[in-house]
């Protein structure tokens, strides 16, 4: 199924979809499928925001530079929102704990960019791909780090858990399905289970099914066997 891009720029979904979305590699939990999640679930937040159906106050776009500021005649930029998403895990290719440094200098040195916008939307690009990582200690410094931080958060604990599997599979081919299993499911307790989940810390507006799949894994977290019986099934199919 195509993409509807229509809020966007067409040069940019162009140059996007031609030099950025092939750059992303198979399926290692971090692939083209999810990067495509990240941009729907990003201009969702944008939109439902200037529509006004997620409220904000002036503190919410406090670190903005005033050109970029919203008001009744400026809302959140879409084309901001789907360049940060399309570019928020492309360092993954040179390194995976440092990738998104990585991918920011991406930003910062790509020519197309830096013809289609100014300094400040290259920096609060900058920024937001930079904070979008869940277990980042500070909170984004901007609301768009804070729209690609929520949106980088799946709701499907099914597909949550294919992904872990797969990026464990990616950094350790070796592992057993028992080993990788394993390695999942601390994984997922860590960051999505109980109160000192990291990542339920990075969804920064309501999101329902988000709070469901935290539920999810909280329960599941109490049995692993259970989980792991999940997990066979899942990569059975």
């Amino acid at each position: 199924m195509e993409e509807n891009y229509n809020l966007i720029n067409p040069a940019v979904v162009e140059y996007i979809k031609a030099q950025i979305f092939p750059r992303y590699g198979g399926d290692n939990g971090h692939g083209l499928d999810h990067i495509k999640n990240v941009i729907r679930r990003s201009l969702d937040f944008a939109k439902r925001i200037n529509e006004g159906k997620i409220k904000t106050t002036p503190k919410d776009f406090k670190g903005l530079p005033k050109e970029l500021k919203p008001n009744k005649n400026r809302k959140i930029d879409y084309d901001m929102c789907f360049v940060v998403a399309a570019f928020h895990d492309l360092g993954r290719d040179k390194n995976q704990k440092l990738h998104h440094l990585v991918s920011a200098g991406y930003l910062l040195n790509d020519d197309f960019m830096a013809e289609n916008f100014s300094r400040e939307q290259l920096r609060v690009m900058a920024d937001a791909i930079m904070d979008h990582r869940a277990s980042n200690e500070l909170d984004p410094l901007t609301i768009y780090g804070r729209i690609v931080s929520s949106a980088d958060r799946d709701t499907d604990y099914q597909d949550i858990m294919l992904r872990a599997y797969a990026y464990n599979q990616f950094l350790h081919p070796d592992r057993t399905e028992d080993e990788s299993i394993e390695w999942t499911y601390k994984k997922i307790c860590k960051k999505f289970a109980g109160d000192q989940a990291y990542s339920a810390k990075k969804m920064y507006f309501e999101n329902p099914e988000f709070e469901k799949m935290l539920a999810k894994f909280t329960e599941m977290s109490k049995n692993p066997e259970a989980f792991k019986t999940e997990m066979k099934s899942l990569l059975a199919k």
